[in-house]
């Protein structure tokens, strides 16, 4: 059959299309080598940037556990420091001022021990004796309470410390407390931690004229106040004497250095003690139960350092005749 030009042209273009498509077919399976060098380039990078950031998150781990661990080293080192320091100023025979409770060990460590008496601090838990109710009265108005305040204050803490259920007329009792939700207070046995006064009745106030009213009081006081280390607002307040008097009586008793618990100190005798604070007749026939320069309950206050790392260990101890030791508190901070 004779193929006319129209029906030769279509079968060509056919035969044509159909060679082409089987071609391109077969070399769409065939990748270009420079393609597959690409793809490993970009695999490995990303390898790179996984095993960085990898391998920074591990020395970051490495450098944070170091510093932990020699924190916690330390922390440990200083602590065993303040143990041994304790135990220099628990020593029978170690007096206040004595050089071996401030020991330097190394370079950047060592302990630091203060001795103190309980005595330096008014026996909160004593405070129905009318004397020492009238010294918190004066000690609180010296602190910038007014007179009413004050005696809210003083009489509410009696209250919280004696056996009945009478209320003072400036105090609080039980009612007072219902009154504010409160069904269990006080217990009237007196505070077990100096923080316990603040659920007193006006202690609020004591607390933001004078945050650091704490140092003043203590739960294990024998009732007496102890001459050689009170505190000038504890003195004045206690023995009625002049600002003036019980400067130059401190002055004399904390030695040339100005400084408790040196070696300069001077031992004053109770007599000599009452003539500088000018105390006579009467008032110090009053005061004789009460002030004393030989209380036996010791405050051991010894800091041990390592670097700016501190351990401070706190015990309040009383030493018998027979030189035995009698624990009654132990605070770490």
């Amino acid at each position: 059959m004779t193929l006319f030009p129209s029906q030769y042209s279509n079968r060509s273009h056919r035969t044509y299309k159909s060679y082409f498509l089987r071609t391109t077919d077969s070399l769409s399976g065939i990748r270009s080598p420079f393609t597959k060098r690409g793809s490993a380039l970009m695999i490995m990078i990303w390898a790179l940037l996984l095993m960085s950031v990898t391998v920074m998150g591990v020395v970051e781990y490495i450098r944070y556990s170091a510093e932990e661990a020699a924190l916690a080293s330390a922390e440990f080192r200083a602590l065993h420091l303040a143990e041994s320091g304790l135990a220099v100023g628990l020593h029978p025979d170690t007096r206040r001022g004595d050089k071996v409770l401030k020991q330097k060990i190394g370079t950047d460590s060592g302990f630091d021990v203060v001795i103190n008496y309980e005595g330096a601090r008014i026996p909160i838990n004593l405070i129905t004796d009318e004397r020492l109710r009238t010294a918190v009265t004066e000690l609180f108005e010296r602190w910038g309470l007014n007179s009413d305040e004050a005696a809210v204050a003083s009489e509410s803490l009696n209250d919280w410390v004696d056996r009945d259920e009478d209320a003072r007329s400036n105090g609080a009792e039980k009612p007072f407390y219902e009154g504010l939700g409160v069904y269990d207070l006080p217990r009237n046995t007196g505070f077990i931690s100096v923080d316990e006064m603040l659920l007193v009745r006006g202690m609020g106030v004591v607390d933001r004229l004078k945050p650091d009213w704490r140092e003043f009081f203590s739960v294990y006081g024998d009732g007496t106040i102890d001459l050689r280390t009170a505190f000038k607002e504890t003195l004045i307040a206690i023995t009625g004497a002049s600002e003036s008097d019980v400067e130059n009586y401190i002055k004399r008793r904390d030695g040339a250095d100005g400084i408790p618990g040196t070696e300069d100190d001077q031992r004053i005798s109770d007599g000599e003690s009452y003539r500088l604070l000018n105390l006579t007749g009467e008032r110090a026939q009053a005061l004789q139960g009460i002030l004393t320069s030989d209380d036996d309950l010791r405050r051991i206050t010894s800091t041990g350092y390592v670097g700016e790392k501190r351990a401070q260990i706190i015990v309040v101890a009383r030493r018998g005749e027979d030189r035995s030791l009698t624990y009654l508190a132990r605070m770490e901070e």
